[in-house]
């Protein structure tokens, strides 16, 4: 059931809107990257986040763990538990600096080093599916708008580029670079949503409503789990603050249906601003037809990469 309100939303509005915003978009392409990878790392028993930390040491081994934690920490990953699984598994050894015994230093083993030869191929082979269809200067143009908006969102995040193989590994290469941006947005849109309270995935589910009022808790849920978030706590404390109410679907009562009160109404004129101001940040500096062209390209991969999916 669609409300009256929701039918009026104008489609300047409607394109900030998750699922239509470049926002959402760009986050839902890094999680279908980071999918796609997990799915093949899966029989070597490793995470992007182990892929991380090989990439630091193949490019400079026995790195300061200070050095490897800020790329992880850049998309969103914490140290301890990947550098322990990774000793476990006999990729890594630890060992003390011998100028400062403080800092300890991680240095690949030769079972470390193998890998070297088998997943940058598969880095590639992502790559590869995810730009299919897409032409290889349009790759490179693509490539120059990324470090555009990584610079814009952070110029300390920013990287220098790199040539030869170096160019397939983290923070170089088009996965890591797609999950800074996804997750420098978040940031930047979290900061702005705390006075009111309330995060991306709150966002995420307001959107929802103010397009179709009224939507089964499964149909939200989709939304949130494309970039990884989950409902119940979300629908929860929206609840609590008084955005939402729930309520049994009158023809099958194991539905419940998710509806807009007032005051999550009225957030319509409050919350697609603030959005706007932080595509306006990443944007800044593109042309028109940059947005147009970034656009096309989300888009692309993410149908290619959800192709992987049906296909297997």
């Amino acid at each position: 059931m669609i409300s009256s309100d929701t039918e009026q939303i104008p489609a300047n509005l409607k394109r900030l809107l998750a699922p239509h915003g470049i926002g959402y978009r760009i986050k839902l392409l890094s999680q279908l990257l980071g999918r796609r990878f997990q799915e093949r790392l899966d029989p070597y028993k490793l995470t992007p986040f182990h892929w991380v930390v090989l990439c630091c040491l193949w490019q400079e081994d026995g790195q300061a763990t200070s050095s490897i934690s800020d790329r992880l920490q850049q998309v969103g990953g914490t140290l301890t538990g990947v550098l322990d699984r990774m000793c476990e598994r006999g990729l890594i050894r630890r060992e003390r600096d011998f100028q400062d015994r403080r800092v300890w230093r991680i240095w690949l083993t030769d079972a470390g080093r193998q890998l070297q030869d088998i997943l940058p191929p598969i880095a590639v082979a992502i790559r590869e599916a995810a730009l299919q269809g897409i032409p290889v200067p349009e790759r490179e143009h693509l490539s120059s708008i990324i470090d555009r908006i990584i610079a814009n969102l952070s110029p300390s995040a920013a990287t220098t580029h790199a040539e030869g193989w170096q160019a397939l590994l983290a923070p170089y290469n088009l996965g890591y670079r797609i999950k800074i941006i996804a997750q420098l947005g978040t940031r930047r849109f979290q900061e702005l949503l705390e006075p009111y309270e309330l995060t991306p995935f709150h966002w995420v589910v307001l959107c929802c409503l103010w397009q179709e009022d009224g939507q089964a808790t499964s149909e939200i849920s989709d939304q949130l789990q494309q970039v990884g978030g989950t409902l119940t706590g979300v629908l929860d404390r929206m609840s609590e603050r008084g955005l939402i109410r729930r309520q049994r679907d009158f023809q099958d009562r194991r539905v419940w249906r998710i509806w807009l009160t007032q005051a999550g109404a009225q957030m319509k004129t409050t919350l697609p601003p603030i959005a706007q101001s932080v595509i306006a940040m990443m944007m800044t500096d593109l042309s028109i037809e940059e947005q147009a062209a970034l656009s096309d390209w989300v888009d692309q991969a993410i149908k290619n990469l959800n192709a992987i999916e049906k296909t297997g």
